[in-house]
């Protein structure tokens, strides 16, 4: 989310004590993405994330469910809000910024699965006053193509031509969240369905290698109701969801670990009729521990992050 942030922080860093204003917020969509897309024990840096195949004690799909998957294009505005303070700070303040992303994307059949491509901006619209000024003028643009296997719903990205000379480049947690709102779709709208996923997985966080466990359970509604974004009639699948995250690299000349661990609830309307997802709400926590060239930070944070569709796929 605010990648840039702790960018800026590792470059100018002199050796002294570790800026928690800035290093912080830059942690500000690490957590959603955990909550809601994708925990146990720690997480061991992985060539590729694999996904452990699901625990599903779904029912059969009823007659008159939405269809899983949806074909056309569609737009969504997300907006993630995090907060940061130290466990250690009694003074109580806390860091806050805030993400604008918008998603775009359009998605068709070929052959037995189903092909998206699309492109997501994102840009810092808020940030405490302590945070660098350049956070809230800087936007980031990036496009994606991935394929999704429809039987097993796997999803693989078509790797960028930049990622062979920078794993991260283009990457980052509101981007990979972004993404992921665009290829992942429910196991079952059948009402009273449950299920389970654990899924290892790879993100980035201010150019280092970031790895995750999340273990995910899920609920659809047993009846019907009406999203909260646009009043539609819809199908709500809910999710509760624990993580832990492990990352370690070299940045201007410094080495940082990162570890940490939270937990996040998520609600998803789904259209009762077509399946389009009309909205969605992810609230979560996270602990983070930050080490850079030996100097230990603890944070913690709290946030929130909702997506609301602005054009229906055609």
């Amino acid at each position: 989310m605010t990648v840039y942030a702790l960018d800026q922080q590792v470059r100018n860093q002199e050796m002294g004590e570790i800026t928690r204003r800035r290093l912080g917020a830059a942690l500000a969509s690490v957590v959603m993405v955990a909550a809601a897309c994708a925990p146990a024990p720690a997480p061991q840096p992985t060539p590729a994330p694999a996904a452990v195949p699901p625990q599903a004690t779904a029912a059969p799909e009823r007659s008159g469910s939405p269809p899983r998957f949806v074909t056309g294009q569609a737009a969504y505005d997300i907006t993630a809000v995090g907060l940061v303070s130290d466990p250690g700070d009694s003074s109580g303040r806390q860091d806050t910024v805030t993400t604008n992303t918008i998603l775009s994307y359009d998605t068709r059949w070929q052959g037995p699965q189903l092909e998206a491509s699309g492109e997501i901006i994102s840009r810092v619209t808020a940030a405490s006053a302590t945070m660098p000024r350049a956070d809230t003028a800087r936007g980031t643009r990036t496009t994606f193509r991935a394929t999704v296997d429809t039987a097993s719903g796997i999803v693989t990205v078509a790797p960028d031509s930049a990622a062979t000379l920078d794993p991260c480049q283009g990457r980052d947690p509101s981007i990979d969240q972004a993404r992921r709102l665009a290829t992942t779709r429910p196991r079952s709208f059948a009402p009273s369905a449950t299920w389970r996923d654990v899924v290892n997985d790879s993100s980035c966080l201010g150019g280092l290698p970031l790895v995750s466990r999340s273990t995910r359970d899920y609920t659809v509604a047993p009846q019907g109701v009406a999203d909260p974004a646009t009043g539609s009639p819809a199908v709500l699948i809910s999710h509760t969801s624990t993580t832990t995250m492990a990352g370690s690299g070299h940045r201007a000349g410094h080495y940082i670990t990162l570890y940490g661990s939270g937990n996040g609830t998520t609600q998803e309307y789904y259209d009762r009729k077509t399946g389009v997802l009309l909205s969605a709400h992810t609230v979560a926590t996270l602990d983070l521990n930050i080490t850079l060239s030996g100097q230990v930070q603890r944070l913690h944070q709290q946030a929130d992050w909702r997506a609301r569709i602005k054009a229906a796929p055609r």
